[in-house]
């Protein structure tokens, strides 16, 4: 009986006994409070649990961060309890401590942070077709051996390193020997990082070529949510040995990751600018490398200042390694201040057009980059001189060829009725845009096979694929786009690839204007590796364009990084921009001053911070929202405590971008 008792006991304290569980909501927190709250439940639950949790009036999911047994509380409050455990341990600790790593260097809420981390448990309907093609064998010559063995021999421990690679195909050659060496391992996985979803078809097709189908897994916003959780288990699992995708994709389950390979590590595409977190897929995949003790690398065919400083430092935290073929395209300046003396009005030089049909000619095809898109950069009355504007945001709306303006933040549209508005006088268009090219292109060349690509044509879905598709087998001859075809549209049939306008690229109001200016040539001298880049400008004695022609990389970034040197910015300095938003312009001021006050006293006797007084950035309204900003420059190595308890301060009606891609 008195054992019956003690077993009865036993068990009723077992059941009476609570546990504290610490989650973290999956929503937006402000980061004047804490990011987790605690919650009762009758047992412990292991850290990464995915659960359901009441939060005001709302349920919502939750990711469990800490556990620990109940105790007797002075206070009346009530803990609620947890709504429900969805799943065990769904996240690793690994990714936890990813996650808890972005929320803190990127002063992101950590919920939203997590809600990345957590895909939607969806089941896919069907299961995929194993391939059963025979695969490739990647050949490789003496040189790219030497950087193979280079590159796997300390793979064991975390290295970085950054494979500068001006040739599509040998940077191929080199990144796939590299994944065939990891897949040797029963286990290894490895991860490469893609600037944008757009490419990550062609990538695919291509490593199916060398690796089986279910070992390979691709990751990205536009994948339907059971075929992304599908691939995401699978990882998790182990059965996936390679995940391709675009910055999300580091935030996957892995088991056992050797090697973390971010290819076209200039793009600015890699940083998330838009919506929270606002973090660097650059910065993140190297901190997760470490994390696995996995090797990093970085690969490009026009390296950031910011990375190529450690070549011309020797600084060994971050390798430098040259592929051993160069580009041998041949680069051009075309003047265009001469072509305007005679008589030329249009903006496609004598020399590009002669160009361009020469190579129609021969069978080629070309490439034209055009920094805008649309007919032209602005519109404005002849008369009142007064500009074009979206009624919401302020910003000039975009003209486009279907007789429509366009406004490329809200997406407003109206009617083109050729006339001002206040004084009905005639509207004329400024600037260069996508389809201007298109039309004049169209003009000299009637029978010319052309295309256009940028956001506003590649809205339907496949889009882009239709006309890469369309471009591999020659089905075009003249593509013209934005940014978006300096990224994997390259081939021996490109013979010519022009720059229509770099004026707009150097004049841009931004510190690494010539720096984007000198990339963009050398990526498009990687589309066409024996042809010819040829590039049109009122200023072709400009030292971003004379150091490009020659390939002379040094030159270049020494300059460049002299000049940031002096006016300390990266990197010699860290760059944080915050920027507050609200419905009220006065009230939105307000706050940005009393914030720029607060930053002035604490930074006070700090010499190595630069506070800019607040501004507005280019665009100040979007979508009816107001926008002010302050930009820090920071050459401390870490943020300091004072500078940090500041930046915690910011409510939710600011956003702040650490590294950002963009001050103006």
């Amino acid at each position: 009986m008195n054992e019956w008792r003690l077993c009865y006991n036993n068990l009723m304290n077992k059941e009476d006994q609570k546990y504290l569980i610490s989650v973290a909501p999956l929503t937006r927190i402000s980061l004047t409070r804490d990011q987790s709250f605690f919650y009762l439940w009758h047992e412990s639950l292991p850290v990464g649990t995915l659960v359901t949790i009441p939060i005001g009036r709302r349920t919502i999911e939750g990711v469990v961060t800490n556990s620990a047994p109940d105790f007797p509380r002075d206070s009346q409050f009530q803990l609620k309890r947890i709504a429900k455990v969805l799943e065990n341990a769904f996240l690793t600790e690994r990714q936890l401590q990813l996650a808890h790593y972005i929320s803190t260097y990127y002063y992101a809420p950590l919920g939203l942070v997590l809600k990345h981390f957590v895909p939607q448990r969806t089941m896919m309907r069907g299961m995929p077709v194993s391939s059963r093609v025979k695969k490739q064998i990647v050949e490789t010559g003496p040189t790219q051996k030497k950087i193979i063995k280079k590159l796997l021999a300390d793979h064991a421990s975390s290295r970085s390193f950054f494979l500068h690679a001006p040739v599509v195909r040998d940077k191929m050659t080199i990144l796939l020997a590299l994944l065939q060496e990891i897949r040797a391992d029963d286990t290894a996985q490895a991860i490469y990082i893609l600037p944008e979803l757009m490419q990550t078809p062609y990538i695919s097709e291509f490593f199916h070529q060398f690796f089986p189908s279910e070992e390979i897994a691709i990751l990205h916003s536009k994948i339907p949510r059971g075929q992304f959780y599908h691939k995401w288990r699978a990882i998790r699992a182990g059965k996936v040995r390679i995940v391709i995708g675009t910055r999300s994709a580091l935030f996957a389950p892995f088991t056992d990751l050797k090697m973390v390979i971010v290819d076209e590590a200039h793009d600015p595409s890699h940083k998330q600018w838009d919506h929270y977190p606002l973090y660097d897929a650059r910065t993140v995949s190297r901190t997760l490398a470490q994390m696995h003790n996995a090797t990093h690398i970085l690969t490009s065919a026009a390296p950031r200042a910011v990375d190529y400083v450690h070549k011309l430092t020797k600084d060994d935290s971050l390798t430098f390694i040259q592929s051993p073929e160069n580009a041998c395209a041949k680069i051009e300046i075309v003047d265009m201040k001469k072509e305007r003396w005679d008589k030329n009005k249009s903006p496609l030089s004598r020399t590009l057009t002669y160009q361009i049909k020469t190579a129609i000619q021969k069978n080629k095809q070309v490439l034209l980059f055009v920094n805008r898109q649309g007919e032209s950069a602005f519109s404005i009355c002849s008369k009142c001189r007064s500009v074009v504007l979206c009624p919401t945001c302020n910003r000039a709306l975009i003209h486009h060829t279907s007789k429509k303006y366009v406004c490329i933040h809200c997406s407003f549209t109206k009617p083109d009725n050729a006339k001002c508005a206040a004084c009905k006088a005639p509207i004329e268009h400024i600037g260069i845009g996508t389809q201007r090219i298109a039309k004049e292109l169209h003009k000299i060349l009637p029978n010319a096979r052309i295309a256009v690509v940028d956001s506003s044509t590649m809205k339907k879905a496949d889009a882009h694929k239709n006309i890469y598709d369309a471009f591999r087998k020659k089905e075009i001859d003249v593509v013209i786009g934005t940014q978006m075809i300096t990224k994997g549209w390259h081939g021996d049939h490109v013979a010519l690839c022009g720059i229509i306008d770099m004026d707009d690229l150097l004049s841009l109001p931004t510190y690494d204007g010539n720096e984007k200016a000198f990339s963009y040539i050398m990526q498009l001298t990687a589309r066409t590796n024996h042809g010819t880049v040829l590039v049109q400008t009122f200023q072709p004695e400009n030292p971003a364009l004379l150091f490009a022609t020659t390939y002379d990389f040094n030159g270049f970034y020494e300059e460049e990084l002299a000049l940031r040197k002096v006016l300390s910015y990266p990197p010699y300095a860290q760059i944080i921009k915050i920027t507050c938003k609200g419905d009220v312009k006065e009230k939105v001021h307000k706050i940005v001053d009393e914030k720029y006050g607060q930053l002035c006293i604490a930074c006070k006797d700090d010499k190595n911070i630069r506070i800019s007084e607040p501004h507005d950035p280019i665009v100040n309204k979007v979508r009816t929202k107001y926008y002010r900003q302050i930009v820090i420059r920071s050459a401390h190595a870490q943020i300091p405590e004072h500078l940090h308890y500041i930046l915690r301060d910011c409510d939710l009606a600011w956003a702040i971008d650490v590294d950002p891609i963009s001050i103006v």
